[in-house]
């Protein structure tokens, strides 16, 4: 219904294309809106009506410890960067058929939008990117994935690890980008276990809205001269490092995230 009603308004009232810095701002705010419609709005009403407290529901957890979980949720992503960088490249060779190769065109012009989105390079724009292209698709995506979407699907499943793959495909199918559909998937994995392990949708939120300002920052970054690689080519790391990344956060992650989990089982 949220997404019937997004496309009812983006009929009544045309979004321009990006084509000037005015056209830019208003269509970043057009995306800020139907990630609230589309996500957030709808999961907000369901946790009301069928669970009572939304807090209780989504976890919604503000005790320091899981403020340093989420800085902690940060960092495994930090390490993994050359792991998904490479897994973006792989993901970008694919060629399957007639019908992948039309939806592989379809990313390349999503991806061709986001960076006319993220081609502003005034302060005051980098704030308004961080908050309507970083954090709000963050708290939105967090709340409908992982807050509701996920705890459906393990009282379905009676088996996290179950709700936590299929909420990461649907997770990476929902954003319609085939050039990212793998490193989306191990993403959506991350995001689905931090939010498993942790008990806390605070930990997702910092985790996905680092995941997302880091690629804002290096726009920024890019467009403001004061970097000259572009962020959306791939980096091309060795081997070793791409090993060593992996390995490095998959530790991080058990001694952290791992541990917590089995503390909170409960005893047979």
């Amino acid at each position: 219904m949220g997404f019937i009603f997004v496309v009812a308004l983006q009929m009544c009232f045309a979004v321009p294309q990006p084509n000037d810095p005015t056209t830019i701002r208003i269509n970043l705010l057009w995306q800020a809106c139907s990630q609230i419609c589309i996500f957030l709005i709808p999961t907000l009403v369901f946790a009301k009506l069928f669970h009572g407290s939304l807090s209780r529901f989504f976890h919604m957890d503000f005790h320091g410890r899981k403020w340093l979980l989420g800085l902690i949720s940060i960092v495994i992503l930090l390490v993994l960067t050359p792991l998904i960088d490479w897994l973006t490249y792989w993901n970008e060779q694919w060629q399957l058929d007639s019908m992948w190769e039309y939806l592989r065109q379809q990313s390349v012009r999503s991806e061709e939008l986001t960076q006319k989105l993220l081609s502003l390079s005034s302060p005051v724009d980098l704030m308004l990117q961080l908050l309507l292209v970083a954090l709000v698709p963050a708290i939105c995506e967090e709340f409908f994935f992982r807050g509701a979407l996920q705890q459906i699907l393990q009282a379905w499943f009676r088996n996290m690890h179950v709700a936590v793959v299929v909420t990461a495909l649907l997770f990476s199918l929902a954003h319609g980008d085939v050039n990212g559909l793998v490193p989306r998937f191990v993403l959506g994995l991350l995001l689905g276990y931090f939010f498993a392990s942790s008990g806390s949708i605070v930990v997702n939120i910092c985790a996905h809205f680092f995941n997302n300002a880091m690629v804002v920052v290096l726009y920024y970054l890019y467009h403001s001269q004061q970097i000259f690689l572009d962020p959306s080519e791939p980096l091309f790391f060795s081997w070793t490092t791409t090993i060593i990344s992996g390995l490095s956060a998959l530790m991080l992650f058990i001694v952290y995230f791992t541990k917590i989990l089995q503390t909170n089982r409960p005893k047979k």
